[in-house]
């Protein structure tokens, strides 16, 4: 209870330990500034370089927490590299009024995995990330998604109802 309390009232102590945590665990991430841009931004932000097992075609900015989750989903699936099409990025939904979780550092879009265009070879991947992630949208789910993989830690159900499966 006490913790709580603390971690309440001095939430930068949480974010400290997230970043230590990846650090101690062989994540390549660069702590960054909490930062607000309108109705955007991420209060704990990384720049991820490379988790212990996989690399990323270039830094992404996300979440210190989604960046662990990430990891473990790329542990989970045995990627050596990852081609990423996007991280942190403030703007709404494709034809939506809500904010995307990009919007948060709370989501990427996977084009490649060890080379393997996401809409050649998915289902194994989205089936893992189902563990790790609330929303996963694929080729099949629609037309934005022809040639990534979605996923975020949204307001979404995860896999439970997905016909995809």
């Amino acid at each position: 209870m006490r913790l709580l309390f603390i971690l309440l009232l001095f939430p930068s102590i949480a974010f400290a330990d997230c970043v230590s945590s990846l650090l101690e665990s062989g994540y390549r991430v660069e702590r960054l500034a909490p930062f607000k841009d309108g109705s955007c931004g991420i209060s704990d932000p990384v720049r991820m370089y490379a988790t212990p097992t996989t690399n990323f075609s270039s830094p992404i900015t996300l979440s210190c927490p989604f960046a662990k989750r990430v990891g473990d989903w790329a542990f989970d699936i045995g990627a050596k590299h990852i081609t990423h099409i996007g991280g942190y990025n403030c703007r709404k939904v494709r034809g939506g009024f809500m904010m995307s979780q990009h919007s948060y550092g709370n989501a990427i879009d996977v084009k490649k995995i060890d080379g393997v265009p996401i809409s050649k070879q998915w289902r194994h991947a989205y089936k893992r990330a189902c563990k790790y992630f609330t929303t996963v949208r694929t080729p099949d789910h629609d037309a934005n998604h022809q040639h990534h993989l979605h996923i975020d830690n949204g307001w979404g159900m995860g896999c439970m109802f997905d016909i995809v499966r």
